[in-house]
């Protein structure tokens, strides 16, 4: 065989390493994700000690809200911005505005001041939060993106987990400073490893930024996310939560408007055209939405209607992250195999999160045993495993080489949407359960049971699109790569 030949029989990736600089950029974007993971879990666990330092507990949810709504924002940009300058570049310079933001955030005793430094950290994040997802799409042979993309998963357990954990030792040891500190510490690992074995592949010749679609975007989602983030305690008639939303669409149907015409668009509108992905964005979007209603009405559920105690009721997921530690990489390795293994764990990732909740809501009562919500729980670890390491694969598989980063980074930017918008669905549909009377058990029985059928649905429509749609889709192209 010539050497013309061999190379044509070696497997062709987009960015080809030395073995040794692949992992150690491998591992660079696992340190980038226990990051964020850690950043996010550490802000969750100490966002009451840190504002009541400040005397500022009335600011709870828009803190909150304030970190949402920049990962929201930065996500399609950053992915865009990457395609531009380069993948080292947006995990680099982003990187290390996050790091010094979250340093500043751990000695700063004033509110604004810290509200600032939330949405910086929060906005860099955005910015580089798909990029080890690109990048593993970069690097790897095409059968062992899926199971890269599970050790990414598994990162994001592990540092959910652990960092939460720590943060909480931490605080209750009186080094709160400390704790905020910590998720700097594989953040400026990833940049490192990153940086110095990563080339920086960009776009040649003049770079062009669409600003005008950046605006709309940016007004189209603070309308949008901040009205449904407070529709339901401000009241959906308010004219303020109506002013919002109308400034949302208006800009939404700008920002479409826009990316048609500009050279450069900031998310292109032939992305939609394809089918495919199209649908790949929903099952994504479907696949994080039952999330929320795990992690805030399954606590309410086990101690206000099965009467559980606290420490029971914050225990609940403690199988279901084992899991998500554990199976990602093995579920990857098994998807990597065979292209229809990857719509089978989208079956998998669908059906088995459809499945709890379904259980959750016939069973929720106050002679119930709260094994059921453990063990339910448990069964959404192994659906979350199978769809951290089929859907984005195979959404990038879609993709043409210079639309790889921002096509990645809407995948990313559906699953964030999916959590803020289920965040105000469920609010509604429990709301109305028990706005009669919010401390009546009966009526929160019947809050916590709405939530959780509306969630089964939701699931089920994901089931649906992957079992008449995707499967299809997939087969056929399997047929004809025969």
């Amino acid at each position: 065989m010539s050497k013309e030949q061999q190379a044509q029989a070696q497997p062709q990736v987009a960015i080809p390493l030395p073995k040794a600089k692949k992992n150690l950029v491998q591992i660079g974007c696992i340190c980038m994700m226990l990051s964020v993971a850690m950043y996010g879990l550490v802000f969750a666990t100490l966002t009451a000690p840190i504002l009541e330092k400040v005397d500022a507990m009335g600011y709870v949810g828009l803190f909150s809200i304030v970190g949402a709504i920049g990962v929201s924002i930065m996500t399609p940009i950053g992915g865009k911005l990457g395609d531009l300058i380069g993948r080292r570049n947006i995990v680099v310079i982003p990187g290390i505005i996050c790091a010094l933001a979250g340093f500043a955030f751990a000695f700063v005793r004033s509110l604004i001041p810290l509200m600032i430094l939330r949405l910086i950290v929060s906005l860099a994040q955005g910015a580089f939060t798909a990029a080890p997802y690109i990048i593993a799409g970069l690097i790897n042979e095409r059968k062992d993106v899926p199971k890269a993309m599970g050790m990414l998963a598994t990162a994001i357990a592990v540092g959910g987990f652990g960092g939460s954990i720590i943060a909480g030792i931490l605080t209750d040891m009186g080094l709160l400073t400390v704790a905020i500190l910590m998720p700097a510490i594989p953040l400026i690992l990833g940049i490192v490893l990153i940086g110095m074995n990563m080339p920086n592949q960009k776009r040649e010749g003049k770079v062009t930024i669409d600003v005008p679609g950046m605006i709309a975007l940016i007004v189209s989602l603070c309308g949008i996310l901040l009205a449904l983030n407070f529709g339901s305690s401000m009241g959906w008639t308010n004219p303020m939560i109506l002013a919002g939303l109308v400034i949302g669409i208006i800009a939404l149907i700008a920002l479409v408007k826009i990316e048609n015409k500009a050279a450069e668009p900031l998310i292109p509108m032939k992305l939609f055209k394809n089918k495919n992905y199209t649908v790949l964005l929903i099952v994504g979007f479907i696949c994080y939405f039952y999330q929320n209603a795990m992690n805030y009405y399954a606590p309410i559920g086990a101690m206000q209607v099965m009467g559980a105690s606290t420490s029971a009721a914050g225990a609940l997921q403690m199988p279901r992250t084992l899991i998500t530690i554990i199976l990602p990489t093995i579920a990857g390795a098994w998807v990597g195999k065979k292209a229809a293994n990857a719509w089978k764990a989208m079956v998998i990732g669908t059906s088995l999160a459809l499945i709890p909740m379904a259980v959750m809501a016939l069973v929720t009562n106050s002679g119930a045993s709260i094994m059921i919500y453990f063990v339910a729980l448990a069964v959404t670890g192994i659906a979350e495993s199978f769809r951290a390491v089929s859907i984005t694969p195979t959404a990038q598989a879609m993709l043409a080489p210079e639309d790889m980063g921002i096509g990645t980074s809407l995948v990313n930017f559906a699953n964030s949407l999916s959590g803020t918008i289920a965040v105000a669905v469920f609010a509604v549909a429990y709301n109305a359960s028990t706005s009669a009377d919010p401390t009546n058990v009966a009526l929160i029985q019947n809050g916590v049971k709405s939530v959780f059928w509306t969630a089964a649905v939701v699931t089920l429509i994901g089931l649906l699109l992957v079992l008449f749609i995707v499967r299809p889709e997939m087969s056929k192209k399997a047929e004809g790569n025969k």
